[in-house]
């Protein structure tokens, strides 16, 4: 039978702020709580505490002025308007009951679906107990699923992005542009002449989202001329769906004006991305994880070595998220 998709029902306003109180004061984990069934200032909180956690000094009890900047800074949220919902959720004395009072909700609701999956199937004439049972079936049962039993139907068609043309060794090894990719290397190297290289490439198949904190339009405009060898026609007619951004801080609104479209992310480069000297490595981390949520053909980031000093900060290619 085929696997039921867990459907999840939004928690009311007291209870989603009771729960989030809890979740920041360290008395439930995180993976009490979904993302399908908050509001969209309670996903923003939720995400930023997984974020938080993911670090390792990160205390039981989050500050919520941490949980405020990350939303803000990270996440793009509306400083204000999450530093008010986080007072809010606060301001409520949430304890470890907060966990059991999700449970019992939860459980109410899957009690009145199986009550009406049952009312629906005795209306047809046709009563399944087995699947009215699979109805009652709770989150906190077991979701593992083995490698043997995913391949029951066989197995699943290798996954292959966009080729490279102008790189079709890269191509056969790669699978083509898919996933996240890191190029790094020493300074004045070429990161950045082969990142414009994939993304004329790339341009063929889709948008591309350039964010260039390291040269500027004028200098990768002029290498993208230089690799057409200064046919000004051919350029432009490969530079359709190429767009050079300077900040990275127009992310949400560029891919708003996407549309959803599958794209290509790059990110020229990663040590460029807004990030406190403080939590350098954290907020960096918390960049990567966000461009893996985004998903593009891969985005691609660069990273440059220099003075015998290896750096952890590339530049990003990232595309499209294979759903």
């Amino acid at each position: 039978m085929a696997k039921k998709k867990k459907q999840f029902i939004p928690l009311s306003e007291d209870l989603e702020k009771l729960a989030l109180s809890a979740l920041m004061r360290g008395l439930i984990p995180e993976t009490e709580l979904h993302e399908e069934e908050l509001s969209k200032l309670g996903k923003i909180i939720l995400q930023s505490v997984k974020q938080l956690r993911s670090y390792e000094a990160t205390p039981d009890e989050i500050p919520t002025a941490s949980v405020q900047a990350t939303a803000s800074e990270i996440l793009g949220a509306d400083h204000r308007e999450v530093g008010l919902y986080i007072n809010s959720c606060m301001s409520l004395a949430a304890g470890r009951e907060a966990g059991e009072l999700l449970k019992t909700v939860r459980q109410k609701t899957l009690l009145v679906e199986a009550i009406n999956e049952a009312g629906n199937q005795i209306a047809t004439g046709a009563l399944d107990l087995e699947k009215v049972a699979a109805t009652l079936e709770d989150e906190s049962c077991s979701t593992l699923e083995s490698a043997s039993d995913m391949m029951a139907d066989g197995l699943p068609e290798e996954p292959k992005g966009p080729p490279i043309r102008s790189l079709p060794l890269l191509t056969e090894a790669s699978g083509g542009i898919i996933g996240m990719w890191a190029v790094a290397s020493e300074a004045g190297v070429g990161k950045s002449t082969l990142a414009v290289q994939i993304a004329v490439d790339y341009g063929r198949f889709g948008p591309v989202l350039y964010y260039d904190m390291e040269n500027g339009p004028q200098v990768m405009l002029y290498r993208v001329g230089k690799r057409f060898k200064g046919d000004i026609e051919t350029a432009r007619k490969a530079t359709r769906r190429i767009y050079f951004r300077e900040s990275i801080k127009t992310l949400n609104e560029d891919l708003r004006t996407l549309k959803g479209q599958k794209c290509l992310i790059v990110v020229d480069s990663l040590q460029k991305l807004p990030a406190s000297v403080e939590h350098r490595r954290g907020h960096l981390d918390a960049w990567v994880h966000r461009f893996e949520e985004e998903g593009a053909h891969g985005p691609s980031h660069i990273r440059e070595e220099s003075r015998g000093i290896r750096s952890r900060d590339p530049t990003w290619i990232q595309g499209n998220r294979r759903d």
